[in-house]
């Protein structure tokens, strides 16, 4: 994928990264508030070698590095509280302690982080003196039998010194609430991103060009948006003698994007080159949905508009819609036509509000359930209706059921010219697009592109 495609994902999953950003702030905002303040102590002591003596140095700077596990003894620690006369646990007393020295220095500090700030400084101090007191002693008895490598005793002493005696501090240095509400946030993001990344890689819809590309392997020949006409615009006077609440929106609308892009879906289909000249369309919807009536309905305007005389023929005998489109009944139509197997038997066109566009409608099946619209859609009968259409019109579109739920359009697609797979952006799923291509390949069907419809 493209950096483009990555950044397309994080706007389209925005959502996802500021709740995941938000609750993850607020919930170490929240748990950080709830910690209670601490306050920290730190004393320095120094090894200092008199008179100044490299390996007087030497030998201090190794006595402190050995006195850091005496520091952290429980009988020291219990020891430096009992002096000072504290009423503190030895244990609470040893968790806050921790000692910091530089391998290369004569320095250690005790650090004590507590609850309590008085606590803390108390703690602090009494470690410090308890130290000073007990490496004095132990210092002169070693030093009296110190030597260098040539066995010579060496004159001098080692004194440690408490450079503070600090007192109970006034500012607590957690719990940093700014600071871990901050951290929150930023991880609570980057969790967002690979969140987003999850839901979109287990999201199958189609949403754009590039899905349709990279998944059906089909050129996108419209793209379009579907809103109720507003009434703005010039009327296609031209064309409309009546039904001034149309829907159709190169009528209602011809000014407008929408109507547009009608048009250029008709240039794509009019100019569609091949074998053979493209002058029967079928609008297969992929999964379920009920768009399809629409963009047919539209789709044979826009036909009609360039001149044409146009069939729509309306094959969803299952659910019908486009009388409703169009105001018409739908009392009697290609069901009956298709069951009359009378040859002689007129063709059930009737006329439209709109000049040049003629309508079939789908009629009905009763008693329901008496015949499958499939297998009624795929005997020789329906091609003799396809073949006596087309010799009155320049175009024929179809709208028909659903593919590919049910088996239709699969009927019907052998015996057009072209077909048209309509796909809802991010509705239509990926598999269901998969599947109703494939079916339709199988067939022999010959597939012009898809319309993706936008809302």
């Amino acid at each position: 994928m493209r950096p483009e495609e990555y950044l397309a994902i994080l706007a389209r999953r925005w959502w996802i990264l500021v709740v995941a950003a938000l609750v993850a702030g607020l919930a170490a905002f929240l748990y950080t508030s709830a910690q209670p303040r601490t306050y920290q102590v730190s004393v320095r002591l120094m090894a200092v070698a008199q008179p100044p003596d490299y390996w007087l140095d030497l030998y201090a700077k190794n006595r402190l590095a050995s006195y850091q596990d005496l520091i952290r003894s429980w009988d020291f620690v219990s020891q430096a509280l009992r002096q000072a006369g504290l009423d503190i646990d030895p244990g609470h007393a040893m968790g806050t302690l921790t000692l910091g020295r530089n391998q290369d220095s004569n320095l250690v500090q005790i650090v004590v982080t507590d609850t309590d700030p008085q606590r803390a400084a108390a703690i602090a101090n009494a470690v410090a003196d308890a130290f000073v007191a007990r490496s004095a002693a132990e210092n002169q008895q070693i030093l009296e039998r110190f030597t260098d490598p040539r066995g010579e005793r060496i004159q001098g002493t080692v004194e440690v010194v408490k450079l503070e005696s600090p007192g109970p501090p006034s500012i607590p240095i957690g719990p940093r609430v700014k600071l871990n509400s901050a951290a929150g946030l930023l991880l609570g993001l980057a969790f967002g991103v690979v969140l987003a990344f999850g839901v979109e890689y287990f999201d199958d819809r189609l949403r754009n060009e590039r899905d349709v590309q990279r998944y059906l392997a089909l050129a996108t020949i419209g793209q379009m948006k579907h809103n109720a006409p507003s009434g703005r615009g010039r009327r296609g006077s031209s064309m409309r003698s009546g039904n001034p609440d149309s829907r159709l929106a190169v009528v209602a609308e011809p000014t407008s994007p929408e109507a547009e892009a009608y048009r250029s879906l008709r240039a794509a289909i009019v100019f569609a080159g091949g074998e053979r000249a493209v002058r029967s369309v079928l609008v297969a919807e992929a999964g379920s949905g009920n768009d399809s009536p629409l963009v047919a309905a539209n789709l044979a305007a826009a036909l009609a508009l360039a001149g044409d005389r146009v069939a729509l023929v309306d094959a969803n005998l299952r659910t019908p819609r486009l009388h409703g489109l169009l105001g018409r009944s739908n009392d009697a139509g290609l069901a009956e036509w298709l069951r009359s197997h009378d040859p002689e038997a007129p063709l059930p066109l009737v006329a439209t509000a709109y000049d040049r566009l003629l309508f079939v409608p789908a009629g009905s099946l009763s008693p329901a359930g008496a015949v499958n619209p499939a297998d009624l859609l795929s005997q020789p009968r329906f091609a003799a209706f396809l073949e006596k259409v087309c010799r009155e019109v320049a175009y024929t579109v179809i709208d028909t059921a659903p593919a590919p739920d049910f088996g239709d359009a699969l009927a019907i697609a052998p015996r057009v010219d072209g077909v048209v797979l309509l796909v809802r952006s991010g509705h239509t799923r990926r598999t269901a697009a998969q599947s109703a291509k494939q079916a339709l390949e199988r067939v022999g069907a010959r597939l012009l592109g898809v319309v993706m419809l936008q809302r």
